[in-house]
């Protein structure tokens, strides 16, 4: 992707949300980048807590270390001066809180939100309403998808050779300690409308947004199964088969059941397979070990084209962010972006998994309930007072 920092003029950003993943990413990676400024810290719980992190910083605490104003409420921090200050808003809340804060922030400010954009199809539809009538970006943190790598693949698929007509996802990790443990209860208990939770929810979310950023496809219904943990019920290991317009079939395949020896060495493997009328294209490794994979290019015409380095999703604590909230703060400051998460692929992933975990349930293919006009949804009747 293009340097996204044409812009001189430094974005100010307010983080909703200080739990584990802003208090151990957004917030550092804020107050390192020289692009960033942060105006304000959204969290209601004076001392947030999380089984991933028992030593969460309190407000105050964090009040006192980045020097920023902290508001329990997000209409509380709509009425402060520091919100006429913000460029833009990182949503890290509980996935349950998403479209409420979403609903609130979108049109006002530019919005990074947290994946999955929500558990809820039908509040992805709003928001993905409300997002294409705004002249705001509205970005999901779908690090994979804001990769270099990934806008090369993005670019390829676009040849008429490479028109999908059959793609394989695979995605497998050593997550079992996350999501056998009862106390996880936000990675583990689905609430609310939600068909179910645990990795597909958590971590297939990843693999469909890079997929659908990579196709361009629309996916209209989903057949899935699914293994469910003895010690907690959620989800471990999924496999589903999703038609898409176009005579195209995605055939996806995660599971949390690899090995799991240290932090460094139990990355995730990934394997994306792009089939088209002229050939296939091959992108694959270990996440976080760049000499472990790459992307290869194989047509009908003899070409075999090698590009090595995988790069996927990012994920490291250290530095001043990942791509996508590198771009997220060019585009605040007015820089053109090419936005490789926006809401509707959001709404493509919340709406496939919905799907898979309905069908987990009923054992038959689950129809994807095309995505409604503007005209057809009045979605300000679900704004908050």
């Amino acid at each position: 992707m293009p340097d996204p920092f044409s812009a001189t003029r430094c974005a100010h950003i307010a983080v909703v949300g200080a739990g584990w993943w802003s208090q151990g990413w957004h917030l550092p990676h804020l107050s390192r980048n020289y692009h960033a400024q942060i105006t304000a810290i959204v969290e209601p719980c004076e001392a947030p807590r999380s089984t991933l992190n028992p030593d969460l910083k309190t407000t105050e605490e964090l009040q006192k270390l980045y020097a920023v104003p902290v508001f329990k409420t997000f209409d509380e921090f709509l009425a402060s001066p520091e919100a006429e200050q913000t460029d833009g808003v990182i949503i890290a809340t509980t996935h349950s809180a998403h479209y409420e804060v979403g609903m609130k922030a979108i049109g006002r400010f530019h919005v990074l939100m947290e994946k999955p954009m929500t558990t809820d199809l039908a509040e992805a539809d709003w928001l993905a309403q409300a997002a294409s009538k705004s002249d705001h970006i509205f970005m999901l943190n779908n690090t994979a998808n804001f990769r270099d790598s990934t806008e090369k693949v993005h670019n390829m698929v676009k040849s008429p050779c490479l028109k999908p007509v059959g793609m394989l996802g695979y995605m497998a990790a050593a997550l079992l300690w996350l999501f056998e443990d009862p106390e996880n209860v936000g990675w583990i208990k689905p609430t609310g409308s939600m068909q179910g939770n645990g990795f597909g929810l958590g971590q297939m979310s990843h693999a469909l947004a890079w997929l659908y950023f990579v196709t361009d496809l629309e996916p209209e219904k989903v057949c899935c199964s699914m293994l469910h943990s003895e010690k907690t019920g959620a989800d471990i290991t999924d496999i589903a088969i999703v038609h898409c317009a176009g005579n195209a079939i995605m055939s996806i395949h995660g599971t949390a059941s690899m090995p799991f020896k240290s932090y460094f060495e139990s990355t995730k493997h990934i394997h994306m397979k792009i089939f088209g009328s002229g050939g296939v294209l091959s992108y694959g490794g270990e996440d976080q070990h760049p000499e472990s994979g790459g992307l290869r290019l194989e047509l009908f015409d003899g070409t075999d084209q090698h590009l090595p380095g995988f790069y996927f999703e990012n994920y490291q604590a250290e530095g001043d962010g990942p791509e996508s909230l590198q771009v997220f703060l060019s585009g605040c400051t007015g820089t053109k972006i090419l936005n490789a998460a926006d809401a509707m692929i959001g709404r493509k992933v919340v709406a496939t998994l919905d799907a898979m975990y309905k069908s987990a349930k009923t054992g038959q293919f689950e129809v994807i309930k095309p995505f409604e006009t503007a005209n057809e949804i009045d979605y300000t009747i679900y704004l908050f007072d």
